[in-house]
Parts: C-alpha cells; structure tokens; sequence
C-alpha cells in the first residue's frame, strides 16, 4: 500500500536503476566460470555474496534518496507570506491633463485626469497600514521616484508633489512604466507585491504585454485604475490639429486580467474606497495560511539505510562467520536505536530549512517538539526559520524555549547549543537598535564558550553602539535643524532632476505628444 502511493521530486533519477542490468549480467557471466571460485573456501564465497548483496542496496537505496521519494498520510505545508510591497505605478503624458475625469466630466469644474488619480493613490495609501508603498512615474519612458519605504509620508508626499501640468510630458509607454515599478520589488521578499497602474491607457510605444508577462512570471500583480471619460476631448497644445484623446478601458482591463489583478472605474465616485478595499484583503491574505496537502518528505530516510549499507558492505567479510549474523542484528539494533524519530525529523527539517522551504521545515519542528532529546534543538530550529522569515520577535522566544529547556539539563552538555542560542538572540537585538540586551545576550554566550572571538567581537560593538546611543541623544536638537535643511536640499534636487534631466531624450520621440 505505501509503496502505490508514492511520489517523487526527480522521477527521472530513478532510470538510473538500468545501471543493475550489466551488473546481472556480470554475475551471470562469472556463475558460468566458477573454476577459480570454486577454489575460495564456502565462507569466504557466502561473506562476498552478502557484502555484494549489501553494496547494492546501498546503490538500489542512493538512487532513491536522490529521486526525492515522498508518502504517507498528507499533512498541510503552509506557505507564508509578510507584508504589502504596492507601487503606484502613474502615467504622467500629457492627456492626463485633459479634464474629463469623475462623474461630472461634462462640467466645466470636472477634475484632470492626473488629479482624480492622485487623489485615489493618496487615499488609498492613508487608509492601507502596515504595507510599504513607492511610487514610479513615466511617459515615453518610465522612472522609479520612490523606492519602496514603510515611511507612507514619503509617498504621500512625492504623490503632492506631482499636482498639476508641471511633471506631464509628451507621449506615452506604459511597457516602461510598468517595468520600470516592477524594478522596485525584491525577489527575496516574501511581501505580496501590487501595483497599482493609474492611467487613461493609451500607449503610444512599447508593447505592454511584455510587461505583464514579466509581472506574471514573477507573481506581481497589476491593478488598474482607468481614469478620464469614454468620449474623449480634445488634447489642449497638441502638434496633431484636432487630436481626441479618450479612456482605453480594454487595455486597462486586460492588464488586470492576465495578472490577477482587479480593474477599478476611476470616475466612480467609491473609486479610492473600492482600491482601498483590494489593497486591505491582499494584506489580510499575507499571513494568513494558504495550505496544500503535501505527502512527507522521505529522502533522510534513504540516505541514512545508503550509509548503513554502505558500511555493512565493507564491514561484513571481515567478521568471522559465526558471529557475522549476530553483529549484523546488533548494528541494526543500534542503528535504529540511535536514529530516534525525533532526530530523524531534526535532520529532515535542517534539510528542508538549508534549500529554503521553511514552511515545510517549521512542520517538521513543530513535530519534533513532542520528543524530549530533540525538543530543544526543534526550538532552535523554529528560531531559525522565523529569523530567515524577518519573524525576529518569534525567533527570540523559541530561543528563549530552547533555552529554558537545557537549563533542566546539565551544564556541561549541549555546549553549542546554548552558545547559538544566547549568540543568535544577540544578533536579533542588535539588528533591533536594543544594544544592551544585545551586549547582555554576547556576555552569556561568552560564558558559555569563552572561546568564540565572533562573540567577542559583536560584544564590542554592542558596548561602542551604547556609548555612541548616549552621545548622539545630547546632539540630536542640533541635528534635527540642520537634517531638516539637508532634506529640503535633496528634495529640491530630486523634484528639479524629475523635471528635466529625466524627460530630455523624450524630445526626440517621433510619435504624438500625449
């Protein structure tokens, strides 16, 4: 029954099992000229048939290790993802200064289309907490403004700061816009990632399904929010006399659509609400659980039964036959002995946590806790993964755990362990700007193993970290003034630099000019 039901990562390893065909045909061949092997004595001859029964297990037993052989009942693996990466993605051509956008298009008061898109993004972002948003902009090329910050002010900001006809230019490619939003993402990053594409669709150059492909291989998604009217109006200043520019919703659609992404009327009045609403359930998905059953990983166990064999065949025909069979049940005793359930799961989670698959490898640990001599060394494990998620307040307690359950053994055992316990907590409380409990956690480990000069080093930088705390709280007053005049500097800088060295080579596009 089990074995009807297992599976494999690399089915095609297993073709490598053709390799015992000549070697069937080798003994068929040597049991046909048995001249000189009738010469050995019968229990030299019967320890070389077991040690070369014994090898090839150990190659029968490889082969599958390396196919990946998985069954058993199936368990749920979780995939977690952590946070909200969205980019506003903002057309800033020249039709987007057009004022047809909202319900009262017709009226003389009726908004730019640039405006009614400002104005969705900045609401959204006030309303969406916990995610980091950047900003990219773009016409006949696109552009990376703000790069993705936890700080919402800094967006918001750059958002004001494009406000009327001063930042809209010639022509328009939306490929570049988007690709260049796309740039903004991390491909480590577990965040769900979005951008969210304002813009009449019109596209003059570029070809925007490239993009969309790129955004569907990496998983980002793209949600659109058309702004403008269906009827168009005039392009006020064009170079082509009596040039209509209207709402392309079809294209905006279709980016929605072939990335999974939602399509957003941007002249309903709800329109902010409406993104607002898509931006919180995509955050309240990241976190949340999306299971798939999954049957067990079970290469440890076929690496483990390879190395046993393996020693089997080399140690057997040098035992002398009537005590072969006894040490051969007492090095299977041994061997499954020593190989609890729990240690075989420790190795199978360090496994799965060395390539990555930490939502497997935290099922893995969590299963390992039930055994006492691997719960502390699960606890471990759990702190290690949760810090490879960027979960540091989670890793600092199952260090903490670990570290409560050696307190009930003695001191002398598990030196390493407490060591990377009290040593890992110190990097976590480094990183978190809290150096005294990070100068607190290098001294323990210290006395647990006075010999690690990494220790000592992160204890001086702990103590250096401390003393340059204090001194930088008596001169932060000072500071602050004349931080403030850097950052006008640089922002006036960067707004002058989007204004005109950026949009330069656009002068040359041959095509229209919105």
């Amino acid at each position: 029954m089990i074995f009807n039901s297992i599976i494999y990562d690399y089915p095609l390893v297993l073709a490598a099992f053709i390799i015992f065909i000549p070697l069937i045909l080798l003994d068929i061949i040597k049991n046909s000229r048995n001249e000189k092997k009738q010469k050995l004595p019968s229990d030299l001859q019967k320890k070389l048939i077991l040690s070369k029964i014994f090898f090839r297990m150990f190659i029968a037993f490889s082969i599958i290790a390396i196919a990946g052989p998985r069954w058993g009942t199936g368990y749920k693996a979780s995939e977690y993802r952590r946070g909200l990466d969205t980019v506003f993605a903002i057309d800033v051509s020249r039709s987007m200064d057009i004022r047809d956008a909202g319900n009262f298009a017709a009226q003389a008061g009726a908004v730019s289309r640039l405006e009614r898109g400002l104005s969705i993004a900045a609401d959204s972002a006030k309303n969406v907490s916990g995610a980091r948003f950047a900003a990219a902009i773009g016409r006949s090329r696109g552009y990376l403004a703000v790069p993705l910050t936890y700080d919402n002010e800094a967006s918001l900001s750059f958002l004001e700061s494009l406000s009327g006809s001063s930042m809209t230019g010639r022509s328009t490619n939306l490929e570049s816009l988007v690709e260049a939003a796309a740039d903004a993402f991390q491909s480590t990053s577990p965040a769900r990632k979005v951008i969210v594409l304002i813009s009449d669709g019109e596209s003059h150059s570029g070809v925007l399904r490239n993009a969309l492909n790129r955004c569907t291989r990496e998983g980002i998604i793209v949600t659109t929010v058309a702004v403008g009217s269906d009827e168009g109006r005039p392009v006020a200043g064009s170079q082509a006399p009596g040039a209509i520019s209207r709402r392309d919703t079809a294209v905006m659609r279709m980016a929605a659509d072939r990335t999974g992404g939602v399509y957003i009327d941007g002249s309903r009045d709800d329109a902010a609400a409406a993104l607002s609403a898509h931006l919180l359930s995509l955050a309240q998905e990241t976190g949340a659980v999306n299971s798939r059953s999954e049957s067990r990983q079970r290469r440890t166990l076929f690496i483990l039964l390879a190395v046993f064999f393996y020693g089997a065949s080399k140690f057997i025909p040098l035992l002398p036959y009537r005590k072969r069979q006894a040490v051969s049940i007492i090095a299977i005793v041994l061997f499954l002995s020593s190989c609890s359930e729990g240690k075989l799961l420790l190795m199978e989670a360090n496994y799965l946590n060395s390539h990555g698959r930490y939502d497997e490898a935290i099922v893995s640990y969590y299963r390992a806790l039930n055994y006492k001599d691997a719960a502390p060394y699960a606890e471990y494990g759990l702190g290690l993964s949760y810090y490879l998620l960027d979960e540091s307040t989670a890793a600092l307690n199952r260090y903490n755990n670990s570290q409560r359950i050696l307190q009930t053994l003695s001191d002398s055992e598990h030196r390493e362990l407490r060591f990377r316990n009290y040593y890992n907590s110190g990097i976590i409380f480094f990183e978190n700007g809290d150096f005294n409990s990070a100068a607190d956690a290098f001294k323990e480990a210290l006395r647990t193993d006075p010999r690690k000069v990494d220790a000592k080093r992160n204890l001086e930088l702990s103590l250096m970290s401390i003393v340059m705390e204090s001194s930088r709280d008596n001169r932060t007053e000072t500071r602050n003034e004349a931080r403030e005049v850097i950052f006008d500097y640089i922002r006036q800088q960067e707004q002058q630099q989007w204004k005109s060295r950026e949009w330069a080579p656009e002068e040359n596009f041959p095509g229209p000019d919105y």
